[in-house]
């Protein structure tokens, strides 16, 4: 009976559940909290600590693994995303910012617009394309934006 972890890191719960391959079923469902926000950073951000998502993540696992014979693998959605930057050994190199930060709508310095305004001008047609033409503020790819305009990428590689 080959099976897979199904995994969705929501907003307020880390969701899990076995998924039997032959029998094409669903079963031992669980949930745990997501963690909180970290609290005392500036308006509009919504940031949270790798190492407790990392921990929930790991404590769900571990409740469904004993359910999983034979399991193949995990599959996860990709609904809602968020961003950790990490370097080549995949440590963290941030905390995980999430779909829910709205950051580039802050003013941006120039004194003309928002964030998001100077990002969407730099965008062409085709980069709308590659983008799934999906594009709004909590995207990793507007947090990247934000994090080059504030010089705050790592001088080393990582990825995001």
């Amino acid at each position: 009976m080959a099976t897979l972890l199904a995994i969705d890191l929501g907003t307020t719960h880390i969701k899990g559940a076995v998924l039997d391959l032959d029998a094409l079923r669903i079963g031992h469902i669980q949930r745990f909290p997501f963690p909180e926000p970290i609290v005392g950073l500036p308006d509009l951000f919504c940031e949270i600590d790798v190492d407790k998502v990392t921990h929930a993540t790991r404590q769900l696992i571990a409740a469904l693994l004993p359910h999983a014979v034979e399991c193949v693998g995990i599959v996860t959605c990709g609904q809602m995303g968020g961003l950790v930057l990490t370097d080549e050994r995949c440590a963290p190199h941030s905390n995980y910012i999430s779909w829910r930060d709205q950051r580039l709508l802050m003013p941006h310095p120039s004194g003309k617009g928002t964030y998001w305004d100077h990002f969407l001008q730099r965008l062409s047609d085709d980069d709308r394309r590659q983008l799934g033409n999906e594009v709004r503020p909590g995207l990793p790819v507007s947090f990247l934006f934000w994090l080059v305009e504030q010089g705050q990428l790592p001088a080393h590689p990582v990825i995001a």
